[in-house]
């Protein structure tokens, strides 16, 4: 097990990569792995970089349990992603079951190989409920699997949020899903890929009023206000008209305070932004990231 909490010593790593500590020292004196050390002068690799070192070189994690992974996840996976036509038919099929377990190992596996929590959100978790959300057509027993869908993955995303590395100097973010709209993975996932990008991310949830945007965004205390923030707009269930007007008014407000506001979601196409035809509408999480990684190279 790890030597204590989230910290890990190279052997610890060493053991659960498959590789020697000598390969382990020299990828750290060559800054590819992050290292502290105690007040011992011993090194210590916090669980979240070495989960960040096995992405970007896309090593085989033959003891996962050791980075506190489920054991599915090892080498030889139940589910061989490589010979599947489509690895995100899988996925669909054990949320469509209910296989929490599985569905946990399938997405960390992707996660560990590589895929970009973006990436994850576009393909297997789109695609699934693009067709779970059609179900509840079939009476009590798609609302069911749909439901149980949902609170699966969105204890998936929160794990995942939790294994990227908190960049505490990162550009500070906030936001959520408008007032009546009560999808609660989107605003998850965004935050997940802003998090992963580097940013400081506070997620309002589902359901936040305009006012909460502005109180959250347009504080007096410096510390407080954030530099970036995103609405999700999957759901207009108020008056269109009243809604529309207070998101271009909150809009047009962001863009005198020199804050970037970045709209998403399935019904953007609803609202009238000609007012503020500056305001990015982004229709996917890829489209997103590249956004947010652009913006963020352009801020320096």
């Amino acid at each position: 097990m790890p030597t204590t909490g989230n910290l890990l010593s190279p052997k610890d790593l060493s053991v659960a990569i498959g590789v020697s500590e000598s390969s382990l020292k020299r990828w750290t004196d060559r800054g590819l792995l992050r290292v502290s050390r105690t007040a011992g002068g011993h090194r210590r690799i916090d669980r979240n970089e070495a989960i960040r070192f096995v992405r970007a070189r896309r090593m085989p994690v033959v003891r996962p349990e050791v980075l506190g992974l489920p054991g599915a996840v090892a080498a030889t996976p139940e589910i061989d992603l490589e010979t599947l036509e489509n690895p995100n038919q899988a996925f669909l099929e054990l949320m469509r079951r209910g296989h929490d377990l599985g569905a946990r190992n399938h997405l960390l596996q992707r996660f560990l190989d590589g895929e970009p929590i973006a990436a994850l959100a576009d393909g297997p978790i789109r695609e699934s409920f693009d067709r779970i959300g059609e179900l509840w057509h079939d009476g009590p027993e798609g609302i069911l699997i749909e439901h149980r869908a949902t609170e699966i993955c969105v204890s998936l995303v929160i794990e995942l949020t939790k294994m990227v590395r908190q960049d505490d100097e990162g550009p500070r973010a906030i936001g959520g899903a408008i007032s009546g709209d009560d999808y609660k993975l989107p605003p998850l996932l965004t935050t997940a890929v802003l998090q992963e990008h580097g940013f400081r991310a506070v997620n309002l949830g589902p359901n936040t009023p305009v006012e909460v945007f502005e109180l959250a965004c347009f504080t007096d205390d410096p510390a407080q206000r954030p530099d970036f923030v995103w609405m999700s707009i999957n759901d207009l269930h108020q008056d269109g008209t009243d809604l529309n007007a207070r998101i271009v008014d909150f809009a047009a407000r962001c863009i005198d305070e020199d804050l970037t506001l970045v709209i998403g979601g399935r019904a953007t196409g609803g609202l009238d932004l000609d007012r503020v035809p500056s305001i990015p509408v982004h229709g996917s999480m890829t489209e997103f990231a590249t956004f947010v990684e652009d913006w963020k190279t352009r801020r320096g």
